[in-house]
């Protein structure tokens, strides 16, 4: 019978596992919880062996020693020079700067090499090295180095034509300075003038030492750099104030040579006075020009308008106070009169008074008008004429400054050759008086303020932070190894697993059965114990099964695997075992090739199910055995003797008639089968049976043997009821989710009854 079970079990659960999706797809902080707790022994073991490393590093790692002192730099040199006590801010941070380079520099260094004989030191530390005591090394340890030191000489015999020669002094001095360079720290000066040298050696002398040393020798080294350049500008200012004096005194004799001849003692207070007066003269000239061309401008008007006959349009007539009364007046006339002629005519007495009135204040306004126009003229000409006087007096002014500078010029030329070299070598004279005090003056702009001492407690290495470095360091590896192994891992853990992964329902888990060899074996568990926590499970796959098709549950079910030793064989057993609570079940093993049915269950071999199909004598009862008590309703038949060719066994149609009278006697028929990727008995027998159950062993299984198993079954149109997940450890199941935790709750159990569920 074909596989035509419509699965309703599965349905649900798919439609639950869609209506979660998108809770899924949200971050589980406890997932991560999970994946460290599973790890838990690994990443303890990863962090202790960190721990351990790092506490024999701590341990065996060379103490170093830091000492340190401190000096105070002033970027202004204390000199007397007022000119050279501000300096800019830009150059105050090069200062820094460039003496940071100075304190580090090999010069810095090769002084305290000097100054600490550390040369003489050296030779005496590589003496003691090549020719150690006995008493100091052992004579064993004594004996090994001379044997290494013999297999050295034969070498360097071999190698080179001749030894090599001992490092000069000098060579031996470059090189401490560059060891010492290497070990030294300098910072500070950023935000204070402090600056701080460090040194670390595994010597704490040697180290308090040489910071000391380099300490002083930069300080005299500022000293001497700062004197040295003093002794060179007084040198230089000593040659300059000679040749000064010397011109100096010759343009003095030139000056009074020339005085004598000329009879001129000083003209610059006369050409002081011409020059005033030029400057006095050349001011009035502008103003009088200015007053020229305004008066101008007024008199081109008034000629202008003496030939059209018009003066009242003029700025200085419309300006007259008295044109303006007399127009007024004039106008208030005019006015009279018009009324007058139009109430009385012109013969009138009135009307003549008025015309008589008008005609005098028209002349008055005229004659008015003639003074302004005469004023104008006369005002201009006056400017003209004293534009004119001025100009004359510049011109004779100029001729006699000129005079005058002609004859003083080479005076004058002597006399500020004279001032000049008098004020150059005045300051040249102060520079050197000031220059001779600097080179008296031993104070130094850097004084040390704490000298190194002696560090009683190591630097380095900092034995607790180096501890809990590694103990982060291991916590870290240990989790990003978890994390790793978890990625790579592609077994099935959990049931959602195999619902995400194979895209079918996940009936249930087998837990795994621990014990020695007087346990029940994990085949009889559900026989053995009804009330146990694994026969709950079994149930629970049992309810799965019957409850994927409602209308027509399943009555033949056909366990198989991927490969072997997944449990599949522990799950057909118990699957039975819980069946046969409900009615008669059969176990039959169709696994001819690795029968395992008869050992597990505890009964014979043969006759069994390849009897049965090749003999035509055999009875039925005889191939199957009663498994259990007398209530018991478990039977058993067994894959039976040899056969050569399983394949074609279970592709008869003999086996065929036996299925189908064996679904005649008993209710339910669980058939163990072979893996699927090992043989293609399960496919064969995949058609014959109502529901195929799949089986996948917890964390060891891999995914791609799983699905390809799937893949084969589905292309020979078999449907897959759904998926076991078998041999899972409880405890391990639980740090998947806390709803694992039922798996290994057995409280709710209490004792082992052995009741019928």
């Amino acid at each position: 019978m074909n596989n035509t079970t419509n699965s309703t079990l599965p349905a649900q659960i798919n439609a639950i596992h869609s209506s979660n999706s998108i809770e899924e797809e949200s971050v589980d902080i406890g997932q991560y919880w999970r994946v460290i707790k599973r790890h838990k022994f690994s990443i303890f073991s990863i962090t202790l062996i960190c721990l351990i490393i790092g506490v024999l590093a701590a341990m065996s790692a060379i103490p170093i020693y830091k000492a340190e002192t401190k000096l105070i730099a002033d970027p202004v040199q204390p000199n007397l020079d007022t000119r050279d006590q501000y300096v800019n801010s830009a150059l105050v941070f090069l200062f820094y700067e460039t003496q940071y380079e100075i304190i580090g520099s090999r010069n810095i260094a090769q002084k305290a090499v000097d100054k600490l004989d550390l040369i003489a030191r050296h030779k005496t530390e590589q003496a003691a090295q090549t020719n150690p005591t006995e008493e100091e090394t052992g004579h064993f340890i004594q004996q090994a180095k001379d044997y290494i030191q013999q297999a050295k000489t034969w070498l360097s015999s071999n190698n080179t034509p001749e030894s090599m020669p001992e490092p000069s002094n000098e060579a031996l001095r470059v090189n401490l300075a560059s060891r010492i360079q290497g070990k030294l720290n300098i910072s500070g000066g950023k935000q204070s003038q402090i600056i701080s040298i460090s040194y670390e050696d595994p010597d704490p002398q040697l180290a308090a030492d040489i910071t000391n040393a380099i300490a002083e020798a930069y300080v005299e080294f500022g000293l001497e750099s700062r004197l040295s350049g003093a002794k060179k500008t007084s040198t230089w200012l000593n040659h300059q104030l000679s040749e000064l004096k010397t011109k100096l005194k010759e343009s003095e004799d030139s000056l009074q040579t020339f005085q004598k001849s000329q009879s001129m003692i000083d003209t610059g207070q006369e050409a002081h006075l011409a020059g005033t007066r030029l400057s006095t003269l050349s001011t009035e000239l502008i103003r009088a020009q200015t007053k020229r061309s305004e008066t101008e401008i007024r008199h081109n008007q008034i000629r202008d308008k003496h030939k059209l006959g018009d003066y009242a349009s003029l700025s200085p007539i419309l300006n007259n106070r008295a044109v303006q009364i007399l127009e007024q007046e004039t106008t208030k006339l005019s006015r009279s009169v018009q009324e007058l002629a139009e109430r009385y005519g012109e013969k009138h007495p009135k009307m003549i008074a008025a015309r008589a009135d008008l005609s005098e204040a028209k002349r008055n306004l005229e004659t008015e008008i003639d003074k302004v126009v005469a004023s104008v003229n006369k005002e201009y000409q006056a400017a003209l004429n004293q534009e004119n006087e001025l100009s004359a007096l510049i011109i004779k002014e100029k001729a006699d400054l000129g005079a005058i500078k002609g004859h003083s010029f080479e005076l004058t030329r002597l006399e500020r050759e004279v001032l000049n070299n008098q004020k150059l070598y005045d300051s040249f004279l102060n520079r050197f008086q000031e220059s001779n005090v600097s080179e008296q003056y031993d104070v130094s702009n850097v004084h040390i303020i704490d000298t190194a001492q002696v560090p009683a407690e190591p630097f380095k290495p900092n034995k607790p932070r180096f501890v809990i470095i590694a103990l982060v360091l291991g916590l870290f590896i240990g989790i990003l190894f978890a994390f790793l192994r978890e990625h790579l891992n592609n077994t099935f853990k959990t049931t959602e697993d195999l619902e995400e992964k194979l895209k079918i329902a996940s009936l249930g888990v087998i837990p795994v059965v621990k014990g020695g060899k007087k346990s029940t074996p994990p085949e009889r568990q559900v026989l053995s114990d009804s009330r146990s926590q694994f026969t709950e499970n079994v149930n629970n796959i049992r309810t799965g099964l019957l409850f994927s098709n409602i209308d027509n549950p399943p009555k033949t079910i056909l366990v198989t695997s991927a490969t072997a030793t997944e449990g599949k064989s522990t799950l057909a057993a118990n699957l039975a075992a819980s069946l046969s609570y409900l009615n008669r079940t059969l176990l039959l093993e169709i696994d001819l090739r690795k029968s395992t049915v008869a050992k597990n269950m505890g009964i014979k071999q043969i006759p069994g199910l390849t009897d049965q199909v090749l003999s035509t004598e055999s009875i039925l009862e005889e191939a199957i055995t009663k498994i259990g008590d007398e209530d018991s309703k478990l039977y058993a038949m067994p894959a039976g003797s040899f056969s050569p060719n399983p394949l074609e066994l279970l592709s008869s149609d003999c086996f065929k008639n036996l299925l189908k009278e064996l679904e005649k006697t008993f209710t339910y028929i669980v058939l163990d089968g072979p893996p699927v990727l090992a043989v293609s008995d399960a496919i064969v027998v995949g058609q014959l049976v109502d529901s195929v159950v799949v089986a996948a062993k917890a964390e060891s299984t891999k995914v791609q043997m799983t699905k390809e198993a799937i893949n084969r079954l589905q292309k020979a149109n078999i449907k897959i009821t759904g998926t076991v997940l078998c041999q899972a450890d409880s405890k391990r199941m639980s740090d998947y989710g806390s709803h694992y935790y039922h798996y290994q709750d057995t409280s709710y159990y209490g004792n082992p009854a052995k009741a019928k569920p």
